[in-house]
């Protein structure tokens, strides 16, 4: 079939055209940004999964939902391993805020409320930047002594009364949304709790809708031991077979084709029902597809087998180029377990190593967001399949 009228998007961040099986943290955002703006107060949602569950995706959504709302929000994401995390939430922060408080200012009545908000941002922006690179277009004044400490667990909730207040005013509110929480260093993770700690307290709305890998609610908790009261937090797993029957059929019904339901039945499995994987197998299936008006099974076994060469050769690939070969030697080690998680110890005596000796290259691949820890004593694989890859490719 014509693959210019391919409906599946297998990118990263990209919303599906058929957004299934997530109804529920949807929801828990439209009565967030409803309760708020009739004045109740709401915990922040935190939404974790392993990669390619659509965490991103529906972050993404959120911010969209916001905006239309008229909401201030900001975008931003934790740093990568290449990055200082020390430091890191301050400057993305301000970047961030950044254009939608301009757009607010260019909207809004000006008030002294949406001033001092401005002026506040200004004083947190000065803070990492000197120059005021970024509060051009935000002709204010610093608001001297309003966040600008220097230090981001005081000067954040200075920011978020403000802007929250400034937002309260006009009926709306604030959220920040953050992908890759788990990056953002102990320090700033506990200014974002003692933010939206303090802004639950006096009633301001504003909200942080945060993303990761499974291990989040533990760090945040690590950050601060009141976190768990502070956010709703949400398990993305994959798709149950119905969803992702849903997520495939819908679009290509819109586009004047049906899938057989043994072509369908073989997409979801081959999938395992993992948002990502899905978009790639149908991609893959509908350009197979001899068509015009339906999808067959044959045509499904072709698009699943041209999307696993796809998957080995990018999405795994690429993680497993990022590690050393001594890396890859834990990673193997670890791949015996299959999808894990794997103790820590018994990939010690696989390696023939103590598990001080081995400590730095486990620190060094939780850094590089391919495992994580679970709980104390073990450790998984960040992305699904990755076993299966490496026993692929390592056999």
């Amino acid at each position: 079939m014509d693959p210019v009228d391919n409906p599946y998007q297998p990118s990263a961040g990209v919303r599906p055209r058929e957004l299934a099986g997530r109804g529920r943290e949807l929801s828990a955002m439209d009565v967030l940004i409803g309760r708020s703006e009739r004045g109740f107060v709401s915990q922040s949602l935190i939404l974790t999964g392993l990669r390619g569950v659509g965490k991103t995706v529906l972050l993404n959504e959120f911010a969209r939902r916001a905006r239309e709302r008229g909401w201030i929000v900001a975008q931003i994401e934790g740093p990568s391993d290449f990055e200082h995390a020390d430091g890191a939430l301050r400057a993305k922060l301000a970047r961030g805020l950044h254009s939608s408080l301009r757009e607010a200012l260019g909207r809004w009545k000006k008030s002294d409320l949406l001033t001092r908000a401005a002026g506040a941002l200004k004083s947190f922006s000065l803070s990492v930047d000197p120059t005021g690179t970024w509060t051009i277009g935000i002709d204010v004044a610093v608001a001297t002594g309003r966040a600008d400490t220097g230090q981001v667990e005081l000067d954040l909730p200075e920011l978020a009364i403000d802007l929250g207040t400034a937002a309260l005013s006009r009926g709306v509110g604030v959220l920040v949304c953050v992908d890759e929480m788990q990056q953002l260093s102990r320090t700033d993770l506990a200014a974002v709790c003692s933010a939206c700690h303090e802004a639950g307290q006096r009633e301001v709305p504003f909200y942080v809708a945060g993303a990761g890998l499974p291990n989040l609610p533990g760090v945040l908790a690590d950050a601060k031991s009141y976190a768990e009261r502070l956010f709703e937090y949400s398990r993305l797993g994959p798709l149950l077979p119905i969803e992702a029957a849903q997520a495939l059929r819908v679009p290509a019904e819109a586009q004047g084709v049906q899938w057989r339901r043994n072509a369908l039945d073989l997409a979801v499995a081959e999938s395992g029902g993992y948002p990502f994987f899905l978009q790639t197998v149908g991609r893959h299936t509908w350009d197979a597809a001899v068509g015009p008006t339906y999808i067959s099974l044959d045509d499904a076994r072709v698009g699943a087998a041209l999307a696993a060469q796809q998957l080995d050769r990018g999405f795994f690939q690429s993680r497993w180029d990022r590690a050393t070969p001594y890396q890859r030697r834990y990673l193997t080690a670890m791949a015996v377990d299959g999808e894990g998680p794997s103790s820590t110890s018994t990939v010690a005596h696989r390696l023939d190593r103590t598990l001080g000796a081995l400590g730095p290259v486990r620190a060094e691949l939780i850094a590089r967001g391919l495992i994580y820890s679970p709980e104390h004593g073990q450790i998984a694989f960040t992305v699904p399949g990755m076993a299966g890859f490496i026993e692929r490719v390592e056999p």
